[in-house]
């Protein structure tokens, strides 16, 4: 990442700086990924989704990913949140809730914003480089308006969809924000419906309809996909990980992992 805190990187490799999609990785920064066209797989915390082309992708901090592409032309716009938010006082994710990793990490665009876009991140791609030595306010502004034009087509695209259970998504989409920033602390079901003032039963019978899973199996993904990414990604051992996760010892960790996987912690980390 450029010391500014920002930069645009060349997916197709053909210009300037290439991306290195080569392995898993994850970044402490943000990143939006834009295709103009081609097609591929992108893995974000061990799910694929599609790459194809007038798509974007986007990828939080932390989140383990990997691309495999074919004839794919686009950008990776790379920025931190310090970056993005230094004319704004609000939350990033709530500003842009595209980046709430509990929603699908892509969107599919028309071919008009598509094409805006895209001029969009070839100026500033062209441009990068003197506005870098002086002034970023306009680096700043080609970020904030991709993010808006993107928000904007968002929110429509939200608008558009059959609305008669809004409410009740909502209510679940809260259920999934709670568990994301809650699961080491909160395993049941009931601390959750408390906070949402429902009963355990009403907001399992949301999750079932609204996301095809119980409530109990949404907390479990959540702290699975974080058990995945601390045994990838750091060198902490399985002890540590049961301990920094809450378990109430090792053993209780690795049958729980298990039970997910058909794998122990160790089994999956020789593996991955």
């Amino acid at each position: 990442m450029d010391p500014l805190g920002f930069d645009v990187v060349d997916v197709s490799g053909k210009s300037g700086k290439t991306y290195d999609s080569t392995s898993q990785h994850r970044h402490t920064f943000f990143e939006l990924f834009i295709f103009e066209s081609g097609k591929g797989t992108h893995e974000i915390d061990f799910n694929h989704y599609p790459v194809e082309a007038d798509s974007v992708h986007f990828v939080s901090p932390g989140q383990i990913h990997h691309l495999v592409l074919k004839n794919v032309k686009g950008y990776v716009l790379c920025f931190t949140e310090d970056f993005v938010s230094l004319k704004s006082k609000g939350d990033f994710v709530e500003d842009f809730p595209f980046y709430d990793t509990s929603s699908p990490p892509f969107l599919k665009l028309s071919k008009d914003l598509s094409k805006e876009i895209s001029a969009l991140v070839n100026t500033a791609n062209r441009d990068i480089r003197t506005l870098r030595q002086g002034n970023s306010e306009l680096l700043h502004a080609y970020l904030t308006i991709v993010l808006l034009k993107i928000k904007t087509f968002y929110t429509e695209s939200k608008k558009n969809h059959f609305q008669l259970n809004q409410t009740k998504k909502q209510k679940v989409a809260a259920f999934k924000k709670l568990v994301n920033a809650f699961f080491s602390v909160h395993r049941s079901v009931s601390d959750y419906a408390s906070k949402l003032n429902v009963s355990p039963n009403y907001l399992n019978t949301l999750c079932k309809k609204h996301e095809g899973k119980t409530a109990m199996q949404l907390i479990h993904e959540r702290l699975l996909l974080e058990s995945k990414r601390l045994l990838y990604a750091t060198d902490m051992n399985v002890k540590e990980i049961s301990f920094y996760l809450r378990f109430e010892d090792v053993s209780y960790f690795n049958r729980f992992f298990k039970k997910q996987t058909g794998l122990t912690p160790s089994q999956y980390r020789q593996q991955s």
